[in-house]
């Protein structure tokens, strides 16, 4: 190989050399701090999966409502748990764009964040599994 080539490889490698040392955005190394963290995160990528299939529903919904009469109740009905479902969507998209993580908070602070973090992001999976449920319970069996 020639120098230049030997040049670009060994600045390849100081540069994942330094992405892996830093590691930039990763948490405290405190396990309280850690096992909150994950468990948040579990609970915002089950709300997003949930937000997946309940987003389905709502589409076959809407799709209904365009051969319903305007008036009829369930197209009432209909409307209702769509926005529902638009206003858990909103809720996770919401939360996302505030959520930060806490990597160069003290421990204690890292944890009270996180705590209120998980309960918001619980509360919106709660909201995202009653208006998928509502949604299924309204489709034609």
């Amino acid at each position: 190989m020639d120098r230049n080539t030997w040049i670009g490889l060994t600045a390849a490698a100081l540069c994942l050399l330094f992405v892996w040392l830093v590691q930039p955005g990763t948490p405290t190394a405190n396990p309280d701090v850690e096992t909150l963290l994950k468990t948040t995160m579990d609970i915002h990528d089950e709300a997003m999966k949930e937000m997946a299939a309940m987003n389905r529903i709502g589409r076959m919904l809407k799709k209904e409502t365009q051969t319903l009469d305007p008036d009829a109740p369930r197209a009432d009905s209909i409307r209702y748990v769509v926005q529902a479902m638009k206003l858990a969507e909103e809720d996770m998209y919401t939360w996302m764009s505030l959520y930060e993580q806490p990597t160069d908070m003290p421990a204690d602070k890292a944890l009270s964040y996180l705590e209120d973090q998980k309960a918001k992001i619980s509360q919106n999976l709660a909201d995202i599994q009653a208006a998928h449920e509502a949604g299924k319970r309204l489709l034609p069996h």
